[in-house]
């Protein structure tokens, strides 16, 4: 498997993430307050899924782990063959309902928003470890 794509997409995962947090950690009792940080913050948090799930697509490609159907699914069969575990799974698929949301046009919660910047950006750098660590041992 060319390690060179994952770890790109860990940097663009890495990237966002930070800038994310960045927009968040400036001034949280502003934050919701300010349209334009949140907008900031909502966009990295969707370029960092996209990264996700284009690094997942590619590793169950390579290794021949089935055909997903959606990005739910992708997350799915990476736990079920062991590339992630399964409570990692179950929160990113969370983050993954906040971004669905917004590609849909529909008002995601700003709770949710915030409780992925608090915590689930965290989950992004686990998931994409995860995925280089097994992509160089071979891991299917």
């Amino acid at each position: 498997m060319d390690d060179d794509i994952l770890v790109h997409k860990a940097g663009t995962i890495e990237r966002c993430c930070r800038r994310a947090r960045d927009e968040y950690e400036k001034n949280p009792a502003t934050f919701t307050d300010d349209l334009t940080r949140q907008d900031a913050a909502t966009l990295n948090v969707i370029r960092a899924w996209e990264a996700a799930i284009e690094m997942g697509d590619y590793v169950i490609g390579n290794a021949r782990l089935g055909l997903p159907q959606d990005e739910r699914e992708v997350i799915t069969l990476l736990a079920e063959h062991g590339w992630i575990a399964p409570a990692l799974a179950e929160d990113l698929k969370r983050t993954g309902e906040f971004c669905r949301a917004e590609w849909d046009y529909q008002e995601a919660p700003l709770p949710a928003l915030v409780t992925i910047l608090k915590r689930g950006l965290d989950d992004f750098t686990v998931y994409a470890q995860a995925l280089v660590a097994g992509a160089g041992t071979g891991a299917t």
